[in-house]
């Protein structure tokens, strides 16, 4: 590609996030052609494009010095510039630095073009069988009270939720994951299309059995948050001391309560009184 068909702004290029065939013809003659590149880290983005045969100036942008340098970057772009925005794999700006930089072009009407490329909640979201609806969660916050209140928002959200988790915290959320979507479906996606690349499909309730076996690495996690096959097991008649006796030693008393008097919408107190007894008998 000659670099007068491309027309001058800023190009939001996919790359790879595994294997390096994945990149698409175009994505390497936007990078060729640009100007020079923002990445995350340019050790990562310099292995790429040496693998390609593609010498080309990087500049660095990460969260740390996004603020920092957009400036620079937006009158570099006014001058006619052609500069490509990459990420350290997948698709730039979703859970990764650009956001700031995106919203500063468009202030700026500044010309802003999609590179399309490999994404891993899209990938992942294409093997899993899931529902159609979905709702892309990011990374859940690191303090567990925090994490915890922001699922119960997802929660109310009738679709796919993805989120992206380093595998050595699973451990950390699993309790409050099985908590919340104890009767739901997930779909775990590690290492997406490289060597060790592992998918796994599952009911919530055995999300612990997994853990230890996905603990390097990041992966991506999906929960079928389906609301239909909720209800058509609500409008079903619910023996619900049966279900009381197969969470007892998984979930907390209070928790258990707590789940099914949302699930069924019964009273948690009476759930609570039945669990006492059971513990007591």
């Amino acid at each position: 590609m000659n670099k007068n068909i491309l027309k001058s702004g800023l190009y939001i290029v996919s790359l790879p996030i595994g294997n390096l065939n994945d990149i698409t013809s175009r994505a390497k003659d936007t990078i060729s052609n640009s100007d020079y590149i923002l990445c995350e880290d340019t050790r990562n983005t310099l292995k790429i494009l040496n693998y390609f045969k593609i010498s080309k100036k990087l500049v660095s942008y990460h969260k740390f010095n996004e603020t920092k340098t957009k400036d620079t970057i937006i009158e570099d772009l006014k001058k006619g510039k052609i500069i490509s925005l990459v990420s350290d794999s997948g698709t730039p700006s979703v859970s990764d630095p650009g956001k700031s930089l995106i919203t500063a072009v468009h202030k700026n009407k500044i010309n802003i073009f999609p590179v399309p490329g490999v994404s891993a909640p899209i990938a992942a979201y294409s093997v899993s069988g899931f529902q159609e609806k979905f709702h892309f969660a990011g990374f859940l916050p690191k303090k567990l009270a925090e994490a915890e209140r922001y699922l119960i928002k997802l929660k109310k959200i009738n679709g796919v939720l993805i989120f992206f988790i380093p595998s050595r915290d699973l451990k950390k959320y699993q309790e409050i994951i099985i908590k919340h979507f104890y009767a739901m479906e997930f779909f775990i996606a590690r290492e997406i299309t490289k060597v060790h690349e592992t998918y796994i499909r599952d009911k919530v309730d055995k999300l612990q059995r997994y853990v230890e076996k996905n603990n390097k690495g990041e992966l991506t996690l999906l929960i079928d948050n389906n609301f239909s096959e909720q209800k058509e097991k609500e409008d079903n008649p619910v023996d619900i001391v049966a279900e009381i006796k197969l969470l007892i030693g998984k979930m907390k008393s209070k928790d258990i309560s707590e789940y099914l008097g949302n699930k069924y919408n019964l009273s948690k107190k009476s759930i609570y009184a039945k669990v006492i007894k059971l513990l007591n008998e």
